[in-house]
């Protein structure tokens, strides 16, 4: 009995001492598993904070951004002949030139869809040191009804992923890289290398609603050049605000000409030499945000086109023989502008823009007919030295560089209602003399505008849908009063252009959204 009560005691005894172990060590268990709990805590509260800094540390240093864009136009031409034969039946006019171009005609083209996607990207590497580039594809319905005619070739079957009236480009129109230095002194400097901004500019930009892209105004020069742009920011030294000075120096080239079917007489600027000095700044005096430039530019090696033939075999094989063409010299640009925005308590953006072509040619001849051309130089075979297998426009286009100067003006204004639906109304001016010229062949308006010799008329609104989508709507009438817009040659009558009486209408809608 006595044993019994001894052991059980013992008993009792052990299991309560156990106890206290077991709730010691579930103590200690439960500090432990608190102290991993807030380990982990620590870990992902440091490994998410870390995360964030990276993540802005790298969206600070690269920013996209999108432009998408699709046009409908619906258009027509009615030419009632050049030179002699304006006005004459295709019974009155000389057999040779019984071609489209040269008696009176109408065209009704069928509606024609366009479509862009832009991609720009910039990143900065350091403070003083960025890249920016910008790829564009471009989509077009247009077929044999192009609105400009880039090459003998069908577009449409030089391209593997298109059809003959559907086609794509794809290019980078921007691609350089901007070096600060200097920003503590009185001169700060920026150097832009490569792929330069160079269309897009003021101020086409207004209608498209979008801000200014070009170094340069749009009436002096859109097409674009690869070469080096040198900003200096003249605002301290000469305390006035917004004051800049740019000189350019580089190479006209041409985007991808599968595709690229806005850019008119494109082979004009290839490999062209760009110099340019302009300065802009904003006058205080006129009480208003504005921005005033005046500049010079000079288009040097400017040579022919060859892309005037047609698409018979005979007809390409001659364009192949001649796409290196000579020099026919030079022509420089000058002229001054201003932009005045939010003008009549900020509902009102107006601008105007006078610039004069300057020519200096170096005495080589072109020749578009398939036969000898004395009157303006001797030209016995075609440009190149190969001779045109039946050309057109034989009668209106060859011989030396534009002799005479040239001048044009482009103004216009865009009002913004400010009502609840954000409705702007716009409207655009532009005029060409005789020998009017500039390097616009790459400008992003289908019908390059500002390279007529006659008048341009252009009435526009724009309906915002949201924030970032709007709709314009459209109408554009171009009267050509001379041959020759955008051409830098003259005719084979010794004359810069000769007589034209044609005008082209069109209507048309546009969508625009940025991302």
């Amino acid at each position: 009995m006595k044993l019994s009560t001894i052991t059980l005691s013992l008993l009792l005894a052990g299991s309560t001492l156990f106890a206290g172990e077991l709730e010691e060590l579930k103590a200690r268990i439960d500090v432990l598993e608190k102290q991993a709990k807030t380990a982990e805590t620590d870990r992902t509260e440091i490994w998410e904070v870390t995360e964030k800094v990276e993540t802005k540390a790298f969206s600070n240093k690269l920013s996209w951004s999108a432009d998408l864009g699709f046009r409908m136009d619906s258009f027509s031409y009615d030419n009632n002949g050049m030179g002699a034969n304006i006005g004459k039946t295709l019974a009155q006019v000389p057999t040779a030139h019984k071609r489209e171009v040269a008696f009176p005609q109408v065209k009704e083209w069928d509606p024609f869809y366009s479509g862009s996607l832009k991609l720009a990207g910039k990143a900065n590497f350091t403070n003083n040191t960025s890249f920016v580039g910008r790829m564009i594809i471009n989509w077009s319905s247009q077929g044999d009804q192009r609105i400009c005619k880039l090459s003998p070739q069908d577009i449409g079957a030089e391209l593997p992923s298109a059809s003959s009236t559907k086609f794509r480009a794809i290019d980078f129109d921007r691609a350089y890289f901007d070096l600060k230095f200097n920003n503590d002194g009185a001169v700060p400097m920026i150097a832009s290398l490569g792929i330069l901004p160079t269309t897009g500019g003021m101020s086409l930009n207004m209608m498209e609603n979008k801000p200014r892209k070009s170094v340069f105004p749009s009436l002096v020069f859109e097409s674009n050049v690869q070469g080096a742009i040198l900003t200096a920011n003249l605002s301290k030294v000469t305390g006035m605000e917004k004051t800049y000075l740019r000189a350019i120096y580089g190479k006209g080239f041409t985007l991808n000409d599968d595709g690229f079917y806005y850019q008119c007489n494109r082979e004009n600027i290839q490999d062209m030499d760009v110099m340019g000095l302009f300065l802009e700044t904003e006058l205080k005096f006129l009480g208003v945000e504005n921005t005033f430039w005046v500049g010079i530019n000079n288009n040097g090696d400017i040579k022919a086109t060859p892309f005037l033939g047609g698409d018979t075999a005979e007809q390409v094989s001659a364009n192949t023989k001649i796409k290196n063409q000579q020099s026919l010299g030079d022509i420089t640009n000058y002229g001054f502008g201003i932009e005045a925005r939010s003008m009549v308590d900020g509902n009102l953006d107006a601008f105007f823009h006078y610039a004069i072509s300057d020519t200096d040619s170096n005495g080589n001849c072109v020749n578009y007919t398939d036969t000898n051309m004395t009157a303006n130089g001797t030209c016995t075979t075609g440009i190149g030295g190969e001779p045109n297998a039946n050309p057109y426009y034989a009668t209106v286009a060859g011989g030396t560089l534009i002799k005479d100067n040239g001048s044009a003006i482009y103004l216009g204004f865009q009002y913004d209602t400010k009502s609840s639906w954000g409705t702007k109304v716009g409207y655009e001016f532009n005029m060409g003399d005789e020998s009017w010229w500039s390097a616009t062949q790459g400008s992003e308006d289908p019908f390059n505008k500002l390279a007529i010799r006659g008048t341009v008329h252009e009435a526009y609104i724009i309906q915002p849908l949201a924030s970032n989508i709007s709709i314009r709507f459209g109408y554009l009438r171009m009267q050509e009063d001379y041959t020759g817009s955008g051409w830098h040659f003259g005719t084979v009558d010794g004359t810069d252009s000769q007589d034209m009486d044609a005008l082209q209408e069109n209507f048309y809608l546009k969508v625009n959204a940025f991302f």
